[in-house]
């Protein structure tokens, strides 16, 4: 906002006015082209025609219509949430149907889950419960037939006796064993009972659970299953056999309750061999009458008389809680009313303000604190005219250093180099707005690359003015290809020009040649980097000893050239690193971060990086920095395969003459 627009009375800019968006224009051409493309199709069939490549043209019309549509039901999505709350008593609303209703909900679906689980086990307990009564059923007609003679009246029960030849039938462990349980012959689970009697009888009667014993268990009590064969296979079942399409005709339902029974590993006996089958279980789908439930739980007409008196309790308590609630929600009511009206208010005096209008008063009582608020919004007003020059002219300086700011902030790289097997880090932290300390990364070629790190004496916007003018011109100077002597002796130049006679920069500067293996080194008074390399205890400093710039008129850089091997990493550092002071003023110093390289010498450049950072903020303690702090780690591996991408060089890929 401008200062004029801030005056009293001051217009406010008129709306811009939005044109047709490019992306509906697209999308009303691609339906036109579908339209077009479905027309010549047409006459291209009436006249026994082909044209090439229509479908394909029209694939890609419907594929960029459906994109579009489905970004504008987006962009409409957002819109129309945005309208439908814009306003607070509807975001109050909201809320409190989130927090007040929606838990309400949850719980509800909670406990219908909890009891539904519960009546389905309550299923699953009953038919279990009428299998071993058919179970039990076979043990008492096995008694009676072999000591009555009387021949049960179930039907389909089979009956094997040693007495008159039927057991003939009957495999050798039948015999010889008492049994009551479950068999499994020929794909057909059968209920067994098999007793041993002291003359030497044995008396075998075999129930089949099959479709008439179903029928009959759903008779007695309205519960429809369904069993069927199922094979273990890890920890699910493969139900192979048969479907479950007779169950669903008969038991679905919206007064029913659906589960499964699996019966017990090692429970189902082959009858030929009398041996558990652990891979053979039955599988039972159940759907139970929630009459059922509700007799077997609540049956009988002495329980039936204290449920009625239990569920008229319940009921009233239920009653007098949403009495209640409707209370409460009706508080909630009156207070997202007075509370939408107060917001309005105020929204309306800051839109006054925004018009330039100072002479608005909300004038609200001070009943709560959003009447507090108004109040203090009027007494702000009132104050904003008398403070508004000293605060547009504070307002203007503070964002010419933030621009300031930014642009240095955007002078530094923001990716590292763009080789594979090269990976890189990087930290800068000004003590003021605008720092002095700078660094970049050049991608050279294809096997080249190289990284500056430097510090501008002093502090502020001139030492940021200095750092970005050898910004512009290290770059340009790299971008030509000056080899490094040419380099630094115009840097030198620049900087002894351009500034007081006791200003001066350091600057170290680097390449690398991934192919060759090598580390060209060039310092100008800079600290000097280390070389961290895996299986060496103490880390190496790459020494190139010389002034930094603009200390004399003419100055001789001096150049090291290092060894480059696998795993090597490169640690740059500023002094405000190595100065970083504590509580009693002692520095951090050279020995104690060189013991922080070598413990840490296998690790990434990210995690190096926060390392050496942790430590001086663990040694600074509470102490603010009394310089800049830059850090810059770059690691090399893969040498061989290291190759920038084509992208990249396209940005930096000036040759440098070495």
């Amino acid at each position: 906002m401008t200062e004029m627009e801030r005056l009293p009375g001051a217009q406010p800019p008129e709306p811009k006015r939005r044109g047709v968006s490019p992306a509906f224009v697209v999308w009303l051409i691609g339906i036109g082209a579908i339209v077009l493309i479905n027309y010549i199709q047409s006459l291209a069939e009436r006249f026994h025609r082909s044209v090439p490549n229509l479908g394909v043209l029209e694939f890609f019309a419907w594929l960029l219509v459906c994109c579009l549509t489905l970004y504008g039901l987006a962009l409409f999505t957002r819109w129309f949430l945005r309208k439908l709350f814009w306003t607070v008593g509807r975001r109050l609303f909201l809320s409190y149907v989130m927090i007040g209703v929606l838990p309400f909900f949850l719980f509800a679906v909670l406990l219908a889950a909890i009891l539904y689980v519960i009546a389905g086990v309550a299923s699953q307990q009953a038919f279990k419960a009428e299998r071993q009564s058919s179970l039990g059923q076979l043990e008492a007609l096995n008694a009676d037939y072999a000591l009555q003679g009387k021949r049960p009246r179930l039907d389909g029960i089979e009956i094997y006796d040693t007495a008159d030849g039927s057991a003939k039938k009957l495999p050798e462990w039948l015999h010889e064993t008492t049994y009551s349980g479950f068999a499994l012959r020929a794909g057909v689970p059968l209920l067994v009972s098999s007793r041993q009697y002291p003359n030497g009888r044995t008396v075998v009667l075999a129930l089949p659970m099959n479709e008439q014993w179903e029928r009959a268990l759903e008779e007695r009590g309205g519960m429809v299953v369904s069993t069927r064969l199922a094979s273990q296979e890890g920890q699910g079942f493969n139900i192979s056999e048969g479907d479950f399409g007779d169950f669903t005709r008969r038991g679905v339902g919206w007064r029913r309750i659906f589960f499964y029974d699996i019966t017990e590993r090692g429970g189902l006996i082959d009858w030929e061999s009398g041996e558990a089958n652990p891979e053979k279980r039955l599988f039972t789908a159940i759907s139970n009458p929630t009459s059922n439930l509700v007799q077997f739980y609540f049956g009988g007409a002495t329980n039936s008389k204290i449920m009625r008196a239990i569920f008229g309790i319940i009921l009233g308590l239920a009653t007098t809680l949403m009495l209640a609630y409707l209370i409460a929600t009706a508080f909630a009511a009156v207070l997202i009313f007075s509370i939408s009206r107060a917001v309005n208010r105020i929204e309306k005096g800051t839109r006054a303000v925004e018009r330039g209008d100072f002479s608005y008063r909300i004038r609200m009582k001070r009943h709560n604190q959003l009447g507090a608020m108004a109040q203090s919004f009027d007494r702000m007003t009132e104050s904003i005219a008398s403070l508004l020059a000293s605060v547009t002219e504070k307002e203007r300086l503070q964002s010419e250093i933030e621009i300031a700011a930014s642009i240095q902030r955007n002078l530094l790289p923001k990716e590292g180099p763009q080789f594979r097997g090269v990976s890189f880090s990087a930290h800068f932290e000004p003590t003021a707005s605008i720092g002095g300390d700078y660094y970049d990364v050049f991608n050279i070629d294809k096997t080249r690359l190289a990284v500056a790190i430097g510090d501008v004496s002093g502090h502020g916007l001139s030492t940021g003015l200095v750092m970005a003018m050898v910004k512009a011109a290290i770059t340009t100077l790299v971008e030509e290809g000056a080899d490094e002597a040419s380099l630094f002796q115009r840097l030198n130049e620049l900087v002894f020009r351009s500034t007081e006679r006791r200003a001066f920069m350091t600057l170290a500067f680097t390449i690398f040649d991934l192919e060759r293996g090598t580390i060209r080194h060039t310092n100008a008074g800079h600290l000097y980097p280390y070389l961290v390399r895996r299986g060496v205890d103490t880390p190496i400093s790459i020494e190139s000893p010389s002034l930094p710039l603009g200390v004399r008129s003419t100055m001789a850089a001096q150049t090291a050239e290092v060894d480059l091997k696998e795993g090597d990493a490169i640690v740059y550092l500023s002094d405000g690193i190595v100065e970083a002071q504590d509580e009693n003023g002692d520095p951090l110093g050279f020995e104690q971060l060189e013991r922080l390289l070598a413990a840490n010498s296998d690790r990434s450049p990210s995690d190096l990086r926060d390392a050496i950072l942790d430590a001086v903020a663990r040694h600074s303690g509470t102490r603010a920095a009394d310089d800049d702090r830059t850090v810059m780690v770059i690691r090399f591996d893969n040498l061989k395969s290291a190759a920038p991408d084509a992208s990249a060089l396209a940005v930096n890929g000036a040759a440098l003459v070495t």
